[in-house]
């Protein structure tokens, strides 16, 4: 690209850095709360369950509230988090009281099967699941917790940074953070794949909330970069991802 050719695609001014060229379809962003960013649309999400007729019902419960959330840390990788932030006590209460209230519809169309993160959050929030619905829970890594990166073990403020760049280059992620698109890929890939076991109905996914909120925007239809403009899913909550069972 020439200099004039550059200085016509690229204009900086003040308060907005913004970038005209209608063949990387790139729009202007606020630099003061995005810098170094521009709106990627380069690559458009291709959703891996659309246009697929789904025969189970699957819900999605978020693990208790856990030692990492009451230290407000990024708990984010295995290594860190497979023997350790485990529950508190009001986690496992309201893991408890949500899987008791939500256990006649997880047994409407039986069998159950349960999926759950390998964190041990998630793998105590699944037990107790377990127990009460009398289903032994499967590990699935394809569920783990969204990678952080740079950001691990460090004030959960940090995950602000991350948030404030998925809806603008999904791609690029402050701290090497896991992408919307990579959970996106690897949560859908353990759904495509439990569709074609024919002796269960009903799938209830123990995860994370970036992981539970990104596979639900797979579920609706949205490109995942969008995610938290979706209500977050609460410690220990349970929802339903799809309403009906297709035959």
């Amino acid at each position: 690209m020439t200099e004039a050719e550059l200085r016509f695609h690229l204009e900086i001014s003040e308060k907005t850095l913004r970038f005209y060229c209608h063949r990387t379809r790139t729009y202007p962003i606020d630099s003061e709360n995005y810098p170094c960013y521009f709106v990627n649309t380069l690559s458009p999400f291709e959703n891996p369950l659309a246009g697929r007729s789904l025969t189970k019902r699957w819900f999605v419960l978020r693990h208790g509230r856990s030692e990492a959330n009451e230290k407000g840390i990024v708990a984010s990788q295995l290594a860190n988090a497979e023997n350790a932030f485990g529950l508190i006590d009001s986690g496992r209460a309201e893991v408890e009281i949500s899987v008791r209230e939500a256990a006649s519809q997880l047994h409407e169309h039986a069998p159950l099967r349960i999926f759950m993160s390998p964190f041990l959050r998630t793998c105590e929030t699944a037990a107790i699941a377990g127990e009460i619905l009398g289903v032994t829970p499967e590990v699935d890594g394809r569920l783990r917790e969204r990678d952080f990166g740079e950001f691990e073990l460090l004030s959960d403020d940090h995950y602000e940074q991350v948030w404030k760049v998925d809806p603008v280059d999904p791609t690029r992620l402050p701290g090497g953070a896991e992408t919307v698109y990579e959970v996106a890929g690897r949560t859908s890939d353990l759904i495509l794949e439990a569709e074609s076991d024919p002796d269960f109905s009903t799938g209830l996914l123990v995860t994370h909330c970036d992981v539970a909120m990104i596979l639900s925007s797979v579920f609706q239809g949205l490109d995942p970069r969008h995610h938290r403009s979706l209500d977050p899913i609460k410690t220990g909550e349970i929802r339903l991802f799809n309403k009906s069972v297709q035959s």
